[in-house]
């Protein structure tokens, strides 16, 4: 298992922990180029991490000969598509999207470069593919000539710890951290094109602009900068939003579950997600969701939330709706906690030891 970046990390450490939770007697070796933080003591897990000048090398010569030095059965790649060639080991990948195929303008150029050139290959060495949802099964069937029979979905999942924040004194202590406004809207994510900011920003000055909004409401987004994106403080003053949009930057994924439940909804539209982390961490803390029909977002989200085209009209008409409807609201929060009870990391974990199994069969 290879650790690359942003939520594809928080996927990884929370797969391999709950891995190392399950009975039986598999031992995991994880391959990384840099150390992967918060992995559990267990004596099933033993980490290598192999140095590297780029990402590039990692791939194609560091992880080679770190595997034919070890006495590995299955190799699993997180990534999708650094898988090496062997005729020995049996090869699982994850494949979380095709965003640099589909919408290449969306990636950064060397992630697009190195995703074209290895993405086929490792698609068709592959024994098993494993796809985080229906839509990206489809959307890799329809563009490689691979067996259905070999892609299973196996969906992600968000930890315990977000649940809606119920504790008065909790959520007073991170309405201070924060300096939180008394109504506000969130974005939760990497700050990169995909998520389409410069369209909420827009939404958002229209729902200011019409009147429906509460007064003092503020959007809040929290997340790391990711790239291109340099002009979004910009465009707030432009849009005329100077100290009603607030940016965050990273913040700890502990206090993530608060923020998603003090919020009045949780806005994500996204050009295209293959699964879209955020969202469900939204609905398992009890906000209401706003969020793009697109891509995998309509079978996650499901009736527990509003799903609309990403553009700023829709957008700004959707948002309307939920700020100036509370027993919506409710409802959609209901609806999202009972529906993010679907996924645990137990039962993703579950499922792809099966897949490990059958394979190594």
């Amino acid at each position: 298992m290879g650790e690359p970046r942003s939520g594809i990390a928080r996927y990884t450490r929370q797969l391999v922990t709950a891995l190392a939770g399950l009975p039986g007697d598999e031992e995991l070796v994880l391959f990384t180029d840099a150390p992967l933080e918060a992995i559990p003591a267990s004596p099933r897990i033993t980490q290598r991490c192999l140095g590297g000048p780029h990402r590039l090398v990692w791939s194609l010569w560091s992880l080679p000969r770190a595997l034919a030095r070890e006495p590995v059965d299955c190799y699993h790649s997180l990534t999708g598509f650094e898988l090496p060639r062997s005729r020995r080991l049996r090869l699982v990948t994850t494949v979380h999207d095709l965003i640099p195929l589909t919408f290449p303008a969306l990636t950064p150029w060397r992630h697009r470069v190195a995703f074209r050139l290895l993405i086929g290959g490792a698609l068709r060495r592959a024994d098993r593919i494993i796809a985080v949802s229906e839509a990206t099964r489809r959307e890799t069937l329809d563009r490689f000539r691979i067996s259905p029979a070999k892609v299973v979905v196996v969906p992600q999942a968000v930890g315990e710890q977000f649940r809606p924040l119920e504790a008065p004194a909790l959520r007073q202590a991170l309405r201070e951290r924060y300096a939180l406004p008394g109504e506000y809207l969130l974005f939760v994510g990497l700050l990169e094109p995909k998520k389409n900011l410069p369209i909420l920003l827009e939404a958002f000055a229209l729902l200011r602009r019409g009147g429906q909004a509460p007064a003092g409401i503020e959007l809040v987004i929290a997340g790391a900068g990711g790239w291109d994106t340099e002009g979004l403080p910009r465009r707030v003053q432009r849009l005329g939003l100077d100290g009603a949009v607030r940016f965050l930057g990273p913040v700890p994924e502990a206090d993530l579950p608060g923020l998603y439940s003090l919020a009045l909804g949780f806005v994500f539209p996204s050009l295209w997600e293959g699964f879209g982390l955020p969202a469900l961490e939204a609905i398992a803390s009890g906000a209401p969701v706003v969020a793009s029909a697109r891509g995998a977002l309509p079978e996650l989200i499901g009736d527990a939330g509003l799903l609309v085209e990403p553009e700023a009209g829709p957008l700004a008409d959707a948002l309307a709706v939920l700020v100036g409807d509370p027993g919506l609201r409710e409802r959609l929060r209901a609806r999202g906690l009972e529906r993010a009870r679907r996924f645990s990391w137990r039962r993703t974990a579950e499922e792809t030891l099966a897949v490990y199994r059958a394979v190594a069969a």
